[in-house]
């Protein structure tokens, strides 16, 4: 074997290539400088396609690059043993070399021709150039679009502000503008980034983190109304939020906007309670002969008893008898007296209440003065553990206008000819559904219905079925608007009684929920 060997790479029946040049200067320069300069240039591109490959890190292909280096290495490899086997005839090593190169060049060629269609869909230069331009209008195109978007929103009257959802849940702010800083008095840099529990005070925190958190649970817009204590003062907006999702599908931002309706909501409260008033203005008359009943008692026993007095009829039987009526009387004027000055105040802030509390009181304020014009009033309020918010007297006061306005109709509608009033009725009725969630009120007449024609018109602000100078037409517009701002509903129906009779249905639905604790020790206290 090793004989072989030997015998393979033996050179002594060999001559130098150079003879075969007869040493001729001449041609073996030729050579030599023609094999050195090709050899050296074989080297010195592999050189070169390396470096260009670690300076490329992007560069596609870059195996065949090596594959390349190899290749032309191996080339110029075989040009130095040219001039090597000029005066030394090693022609097996020089075998050697070129069949090694032989190999390179065999899988160099089937790789480049393997890889051919995906090197063909290589983008050219002029594509490349033309995706570039694309590339720099669109970005011209989404800059003048932020431009125009940064111009809306910083030039808006509106209040606009953005919340960022963490992902653990918790809320940050992002930004607001300029109209919401001057609206609330907040610098926009002093919050940017701040979770919204370390920005503003707690109570406040508490309120928008609820809202916040609502709008991300119902995945869709919501608005309402919030009072909140800010460095302008208290304020009130009316708001709505926008979840914005990203591209997993969770909510990864809120837009919001504010406008402040503080003046508005003024205004709203000072027609409320004018209207309040005028519902006590229509109600003087009745309660004046209410007050007047136990006064003429009180009267009437104290003027036996000074009688009795005088007379030297001193029985202590007879005089408790006469100062527990007059005390009872008076208990019960100032009864009427306390329910009247607690309706006609101003309401306070919105508060969790039993709206069956208002319901018994808005009867109450009214059954006895009814009654007086032969209108009976019937109610059937159950014991109900349930609670709703808003604000108990405005709830009262859509009650009694209901109710006045029923008053009304009966007395229109059952009149008489001689003008003396027909008997009436009124039912009053009340149901709580906690599995729905909401309470429902219904107050029915059996004073001649309304005209189908314009029932859907009745709670049109200054819209009124009564004769100039009996009505505003703004009752049950307001009363539309407090059921409205507690987040329910009221509704009309015409009804068809039993006994031939007809009416209206007024039908009342707020939402309800299950007392809390404290909801029931405020209502023992």
């Amino acid at each position: 074997m090793f004989g072989g060997v030997e015998a393979f790479f033996d050179t002594s029946a060999y001559l130098p290539h150079g003879v075969c040049l007869f040493w001729r200067p001449e041609i073996l320069t030729l050579h030599i400088v023609s094999d050195v300069l090709t050899g050296l240039s074989y080297y010195s591109i592999p050189v070169a396609l390396l470096y260009f490959v670690v300076k490329r890190r992007d560069v596609a292909f870059t195996w065949i690059v090596w594959l390349f280096a190899a290749f032309i290495l191996a080339c110029g490899t075989t040009h130095f043993f040219s001039l090597w086997t000029l005066w030394y005839p090693d022609y097996a090593v020089e075998g050697i070399v070129k069949a090694l190169t032989a190999m390179v060049s065999v899988l160099t060629a089937v790789a480049l021709w393997v890889q051919m269609p995906k090197a063909l869909a290589l983008p050219s230069a002029t594509q490349l150039a033309d995706a570039n331009g694309a590339l720099q209008r669109e970005i011209e195109i989404r800059r003048q679009a932020e431009l125009r978007y940064a111009s809306f929103f910083n030039n808006l009257a509106e209040g606009l502000f953005v919340v960022t959802v963490t992902p653990d849940g918790d809320f940050a702010f992002d930004t607001l503008n300029p109209a919401h800083a001057r609206a609330t008095g907040i610098d926009p840099e002093t919050i940017r980034g701040r979770l919204v529990r370390e920005a503003v005070p707690q109570e406040t925190a508490e309120a928008v983190i609820e809202r916040y958190s609502a709008c991300v649970a119902a995945g869709g817009p919501i608005d309402y109304e919030e009072t909140l204590d800010l460095p302008v003062g208290r304020r009130t907006w009316h708001t709505v939020l926008v979840p914005v999702r990203g591209e997993d599908g969770r909510v990864v931002q809120i837009l919001g906007s504010s406008r402040d309706i503080t003046d508005r909501k003024r205004l709203q409260e000072e027609l409320v309670q004018t209207s309040k008033l005028a519902t006590l203005g229509t109600l003087a008359a009745g309660m004046a002969h209410e007050m007047s009943q136990p006064l003429n008692i009180i009267r009437i026993w104290a003027e036996n008893a000074l009688s009795r007095l005088r007379d030297g009829d001193t029985d202590t039987t007879r005089l408790d008898k006469v100062l527990t009526i007059m005390s009872e009387q008076a208990e019960r004027m100032g009864r009427i007296i306390d329910h009247m000055r607690t309706f006609s105040r101003r309401d306070g802030a919105t508060q969790r209440f039993d709206p069956a509390a208002s319901v018994r009181s808005s009867v109450e304020l009214v059954s006895n003065q009814f009654a007086l014009e032969n209108i009976e009033v019937v109610s059937d309020v159950p014991a109900i553990d349930c609670v709703t918010r808003g604000r108990p007297l405005q709830l009262e006061q859509v009650l009694v206008n209901l109710l006045s306005n029923a008053r009304d109709a009966i007395l229109e509608w059952r009149a008489d000819p001689d003008g003396s009033p027909a008997a009436g009725r009124i039912a009053v009725n009340m149901r709580c559904d906690m599995t729905a969630g909401r309470a429902t009120i219904t107050i029915t007449d059996d004073g001649g219905g309304i005209d189908p024609d314009i029932l859907p018109r009745i709670f049109d602000p200054f819209f009124t079925t009564k004769e100039v100078g009996k009505g505003s037409g703004l009752g049950l517009s307001i009363g539309y608007g407090i059921i409205d701002s507690m987040g329910g509903r009221i509704d009309a129906a015409n009804v068809d009684h039993g006994d031939g009779s007809r009416g209206v249905r007024f039908t009342i639905t707020v939402p309800v929920s299950h007392p809390s604790v404290q909801d029931v020790e405020r209502a023992h206290a």
